[in-house]
């Protein structure tokens, strides 16, 4: 009888277990993983006018060997800016600087290879109290690649602060 009983028990907690193992936990832990280019914005504050243009900058900069796709490039993720929608922002032109040419199998493929700036125009509209600060928050988007291999996808988050002049 104990040895049904003691069966039966070890049956129910080895299932117990087993289910247990069967859900793991998908969080990550471990340290994240590199970025292929560093990306900075800037000027962290700024002071603006409502309704006078204004310019924001990201400044980017591949690490050594990688280069990160232009505007242009059919068939790859070229590098884009993606703002959180706000009301009293508006959004000009995204400035790209002159890319590099580089051959894959015979395809000319704009890429950025050195440090450069993306230059982002601005205006904060509606009445908006002086000493005010307008947090602005966007997501620098890009896919790396060096001589061999491309690497997943990449997403950076920057955030500048506009102080409204009085």
């Amino acid at each position: 009888m104990r040895t049904a009983l003691f069966a039966v028990l070890l049956s129910v907690v080895l299932t117990l277990g087993l289910a247990a193992q069967s859900s793991p936990n998908l969080s990550f832990r471990g340290p994240e993983r590199p970025l292929h280019a560093t990306v900075t914005a800037g000027p962290s504050e700024l002071g603006v006018t409502p309704g006078v243009k204004a310019m924001l900058f990201i400044d980017v900069a591949p690490k050594a060997n990688i280069h990160v796709y232009a505007p242009g490039a059919k068939d790859f993720i070229a590098i884009a800016v993606k703002f959180e929608p706000q009301a009293s922002l508006k959004l000009g032109k995204l400035t790209y600087p002159t890319s590099e040419v580089m051959t894959f199998a015979d395809e000319k493929v704009p890429v950025f290879q050195k440090p450069f700036r993306l230059t982002q125009e601005i205006t904060l509209r509606g009445p908006v109290q002086p000493g005010t600060a307008v947090p602005v928050k966007a997501t620098v988007d890009y896919q790396a690649c060096d001589d061999r291999v491309c690497y997943a996808p990449e997403s950076v988050p920057v955030v500048w602060t506009l102080k409204v002049a009085p």
